[in-house]
């Protein structure tokens, strides 16, 4: 079966995994790093250092507590000394090479959260440019959007509806002419089709 085909093929209740061995890499790293200069700390991305050190160990997955705990018990007897050793190799190959340019992967969760925030951002401009966001809410959020959304489109359509004239108003209105009445020798009379326009 091909996991990787559709979304519809993952089960419906499908948990977390994690790799415990990233977990480990990233600890390891800060652990070696303290010993370094905090300017060469800062130079360095820990992202591509942890990449290096993860391609040169086994994963340990775990989709429970207890199952996390038992892969932490199995890398500290088996993989210790490897572990270290990776770590020291990728901040070793990091810092050979720390000018070198490389763009890195963004997930789609961070370009969905980065477009959410910047749409959130066009709503509080465009409620500020027609001044329909209350002095008190100077921050448009995600936990108030809505209801300030509410408020200014319960502003626009106020303005846009003229509020219907009071009774007093409407008795001083003249009344509209009566329809013309309709007599039976008006619905008799003959049409002359010579006469017609058709």
């Amino acid at each position: 079966m091909d996991f990787l085909a559709s979304e519809s093929s993952a089960p419906v209740n499908a948990g977390v995994h994690v790799n415990v061995m990233e977990t480990l890499v990233y600890e390891e790293i800060d652990k070696q790093l303290r010993f370094y200069p905090k300017n060469l700390r800062n130079y360095l991305n820990l992202t591509e250092v942890a990449t290096y050190a993860l391609n040169r160990l086994p994963p340990l997955y775990a989709s429970s507590v207890k199952g996390v705990e038992e892969q932490r018990r199995v890398a500290a007897r088996q993989y210790r000394s490897e572990l270290t050793s990776a770590v020291r190799r990728a901040i070793a190959a990091v810092e050979r090479d720390p000018l070198r340019s490389s763009e890195p992967i963004v997930s789609e969760i961070e370009v969905n959260y980065r477009g959410a925030e910047n749409t959130l951002g066009q709503i509080q401009e465009l409620l500020k440019r027609y001044n329909l966001l209350e002095p008190v809410n100077k921050e448009v959020t995600w936990d108030n959007c809505l209801p300030l959304l509410r408020q200014a489109f319960l502003k626009l359509t106020a303005v846009q509806s003229p509020t219907p004239p009071a009774i007093n108003e409407r008795r001083s209105m003249p009344l509209p002419p009566p329809p013309p009445i309709r007599t039976p020798a008006m619905d008799n009379r003959q049409i002359d089709p010579k006469n017609t326009l058709w």
